[in-house]
């Protein structure tokens, strides 16, 4: 398979979807652990006030943005093949921006998934993968994630993945090209998940 190919291959809907519920299996995994562990940080620069959080609070964001945002780019590409038609992703999708693919994909969050949806995309590019951000201009925050983020998250997670299911099933999947390997006929796919 060439390379290209290979690319629009594994950037069907089928594999952001795949994607997605494998990272959302360690979110869960992480949400039952959440008390087993903390961190206190003793470093705070305004206040210099400790601070207790969970151990898995970065890494539970972490994961729940990018879990969050292959559902929504693999909507993106299932109504908008040209997105990885060209052997690379298209700049509409070229983010972290939740709220963004949001509104790419006509979804309306309400002002509390909003609110969520930026925090997730500023941790993501920033706190839960460094201990700063990518400059001064970032907001500096400690990651703390909350029952409260577990439960948005989890209301996000399903719709877009009840969203992307269900359309990839009724629809499938036309790359644009004429080769049946980048092609997935309407019933053809169906949620594992759910069999």
């Amino acid at each position: 398979m060439n390379k290209k190919k290979r690319f629009i291959y594994y950037s069907s809907p089928e594999h952001w979807f795949q994607s997605a519920l494998e990272l959302n299996d360690v979110v869960e995994e992480l949400y039952l652990i959440r008390d087993k562990a903390h961190y206190v940080q003793t470093l705070d620069f305004e206040d210099r006030r400790n601070i207790k959080r969970p151990a898995y609070s970065k890494g539970t964001y972490l994961l729940m943005a990018y879990s969050l945002e292959n559902l929504l780019k693999g909507i993106a590409v299932l109504n908008n093949p040209k997105l990885v038609i060209n052997g690379k992703i298209e700049k509409e999708i070229k983010t972290h921006d939740l709220n963004k693919l949001s509104k790419l994909n006509k979804f309306r969050p309400n002002k509390e998934q909003k609110e969520f949806q930026s925090i997730l995309s500023a941790q993501c590019i920033s706190n839960a993968r460094y201990p700063v951000g990518l400059n001064e201009h970032n907001e500096m925050t400690n990651p703390s994630v909350t029952d409260n983020d577990f439960s948005i998250y989890g209301a996000l997670f399903e719709k877009y993945k009840k969203y992307l299911a269900k359309n990839f099933t009724l629809k499938g999947w036309d790359s644009g090209l004429k080769d049946p390997q980048l092609k997935t006929k309407p019933g053809d796919w169906n949620d594992f998940e759910n069999n």
